[in-house]
């Protein structure tokens, strides 16, 4: 089943830490390549916890691990890199920094 939400990216303690071993480093791979999200649409969708998903917004995909957390339902969270940066616009509106917030997805089991 494909559940729909909107996206929000931000770094996380793991992924700060892990990134100054190397960004191509299991550890940081492992901190990065997840998509968290409530217990309610893991239901909804017929997922659990390490499931492989695909997330797909208007620019572009990535297919990641699912987490459980608690976030609202439809609204998923993704650690800031460079897999979540395939999700969201390009466009900075003058700020010279993408929007890493408010992406429309949809996430599909794997």
């Amino acid at each position: 089943m494909t559940i729909t939400g909107i996206l929000n990216t931000a770094r996380t303690l793991k992924q700060g830490a892990t990134m100054h071993i190397a960004k191509d480093a299991p550890e940081y791979l492992e901190a990065i390549s997840y998509v968290g999200i409530s217990e309610d649409d893991l239901d909804k969708a017929g997922l659990k916890e390490g499931d492989n998903i695909k997330i797909v917004s208007e620019n572009g995909e990535a297919v990641v691990k699912v987490k459980k957390m608690d976030v609202q339902s439809s609204s998923f969270f993704m650690p800031l890199s460079y897999i979540a940066n395939r999700l969201v616009s390009a466009e900075t509106h003058g700020t010279g920094v993408p929007s890493f917030k408010n992406t429309e997805v949809t996430i599909t089991k794997a």
